[in-house]
C-alpha cells in the first residue's frame, strides 16, 4: 500500500515539473512524448536563429554630388525642416553642391552670394578674439545662428552698410543649407559645380572686358571705331554662353545699345563732313545713313532670343514659336497712329511710337511685322509688354496689325 502511494506521488511530481519547465533534463521527458518531434523543432528553429544573428548591418555611405534644381523659386533653408528660415530662392537649372543627406532634405554648401554676419566686437584685425562666436544669417541679434567661429580664426569681412556694428562675411565652410530632395536631380560628380563656377568666372571677366572695350571704342572718333571687334566680343558671350541665360540677355541688350550708339556717331560724322546737308530734310538725311526697316527688325532679334531663353528656362525648354504663342494669348490691343521714333537717344525702347489724339501712348518694335509700311496710318495692334528702359511710356512687341 505504501509503495503504491509513493509511486503515485513520484508520477505527480514528474508531471508537475514538466508543465512548469523546471527541474527537467532530456531523460525527464515522459515516454508518451516522441523525442523525434523535439529534434525536428531544433533542426527547424536553430538554423534560422543563427542566420539572423549573422546577418551583417548595411550602412549607407553618402557620396557628394552636383545637383540641379528641378523647379523655379525653390526655397533654400537654414535647417532641414519646413520651419527653417528661407535663405533665398533658387531657380530651375541652378547647380548646387550636395554634401550631405538629412532625411527629406539635402545638405548643400552655401551658394554664391549668400552672406553671413558676425558682431564686430569679437573681431580684431580680421582675427576672431572670442570662442564660439555666433555667425548669423542677418545683422541682428534675433537672426538665426548658422554657425560659430573660434579664437584665432581668420576671416575676410566688410562693414555691413545696413548695421555698422556687424561685419559681412562669407559663411564658414562648415555651414550648410538645406533643400527638399524632391526639387533636386542628379547632375554629375562633385567636380561639375566647380567647373561651372570656373566657367562663370570666365564669363564675368569677358563681360567686364567687353563693356570696358565698348566704352573705350565709342569715345574714339567715328572713323577709328572698330565696330566689328565690339560686335564679336558680345556675340561670343551671347552664343557661347547660352547656358547662362541672364548673361546672354545682358550681352544681347548691350550689343543692341552699341549698334544704336554707333549709328548715331555715324550720322554725326557724315553731318560734320557735309555741312550743306542741312539744306536737306532730316528725313532725307536719315534715309541716306540709317538702317533699312528690315535691318532694324534684325537688331531686335538678339533681345527677343534672350527673352525666350529666360522664359524657356522655366518652361521645359520650349521653342521660340511656343513662346510667342503664349505671349500672344496674353497680348493687349493698342489703337492709334503709327510714327517713326528717330530720336537720337540711348536704350531706345522701340523703333516706332503709337500716338492717340497726337499724344504718345506706346513705343513699338517687331521682328515679324514690318511696321514701316504702316507709318502715318491708324492701326490696331496686338502687343506684349517689353522693358521700356525707364522711358515715359510703355513698350510693346507687336505680334499682329489688325
Amino acid at each position: 500500500m505504501h509503495s503504491r502511494v509513493f509511486l503515485l506521488c513520484a508520477l505527480s511530481l514528474c508531471t508537475f515539473g514538466f508543465a512548469d519547465g523546471e527541474g527537467l533534463t532530456p531523460t525527464d521527458v515522459p515516454l508518451a512524448v516522441p523525442t523525434s518531434i523535439e529534434t525536428e523543432k531544433e533542426e527547424l528553429i536553430l538554423p534560422e536563429k543563427k542566420q539572423i544573428a549573422k546577418a551583417p548591418l548595411v550602412k549607407t555611405v553618402f557620396t557628394p554630388f552636383t545637383g540641379k534644381i528641378k523647379g523655379d523659386k525653390v526655397r533654400l533653408r537654414s535647417e532641414p525642416d519646413l520651419e527653417g528660415t528661407v535663405v533665398r530662392e533658387l531657380h530651375k537649372h541652378d547647380l548646387i553642391s550636395v554634401v550631405g543627406d538629412e532625411g527629406h532634405f539635402w545638405a548643400i554648401q552655401a551658394p554664391e552670394g549668400v552672406k553671413a554676419y558676425v558682431f564686430r566686437s569679437f573681431i580684431l584685425d580680421n582675427v576672431v578674439e572670442g570662442n564660439r562666436v555666433n555667425v548669423r544669417l542677418q545683422p541682428d541679434l534675433e537672426a538665426p545662428i548658422i554657425g560659430h567661429l573660434n579664437t584665432g580664426d581668420h576671416i575676410q569681412g566688410a562693414l555691413c552698410q545696413a548695421n555698422k556694428k556687424w561685419l559681412e562675411i562669407a559663411p564658414p565652410n562648415e555651414v550648410k543649407f538645406y533643400i527638399a530632395k524632391e526639387y533636386v536631380e542628379f547632375a554629375g560628380g562633385p567636380d561639375l559645380k566647380a567647373q561651372a563656377d570656373k566657367r562663370k568666372t570666365t564669363l564675368q571677366q569677358l563681360m567686364e572686358s567687353a563693356s570696358l572695350l565698348s566704352k573705350a571704342e565709342l569715345q574714339k572718333p567715328f572713323q577709328e571705331i572698330d565696330f566689328d571687334r565690339l560686335k564679336r566680343s558680345f556675340q561670343l558671350i551671347a552664343e557661347d554662353y547660352a547656358d547662362f541665360p541672364s548673361y546672354a540677355l545682358q550681352a544681347k541688350e548691350a550689343l543692341t545699345q552699341i549698334q544704336e550708339s554707333y549709328l548715331q556717331k555715324r550720322i554725326a560724322y557724315l553731318e560734320s563732313k557735309n555741312p550743306s546737308s542741312k539744306e536737306f530734310s532730316e528725313e532725307k538725311e536719315r534715309e541716306e545713313v540709317a538702317l533699312s526697316p528690315s535691318d532694324r527688325m534684325k537688331m531686335w532679334e538678339p533681345v527677343e532670343q534672350a527673352l525666350h531663353q529666360v522664359w524657356a528656362r522655366a518652361h521645359e525648354e520650349r521653342t521660340l514659336d511656343e513662346y510667342y504663342a503664349q505671349e500672344e494669348q496674353s497680348s493687349v490691343h493698342l489703337t492709334g497712329i503709327l510714327e517713326a521714333f528717330t530720336a537720337p537717344v540711348k536704350n531706345k525702347p522701340g523703333d516706332y511710337i503709337l500716338k492717340n489724339k497726337n499724344l504718345p501712348i506706346a513705343y513699338l518694335y517687331s521682328t515679324e511685322i514690318d511696321l514701316h509700311t504702316y507709318l502715318g496710318k491708324q492701326v490696331t495692334l496686338k502687343g506684349s509688354v517689353r522693358p521700356n528702359h525707364h522711358f515715359a511710356f510703355p513698350a510693346y512687341y507687336v505680334h499682329a496689325v489688325e
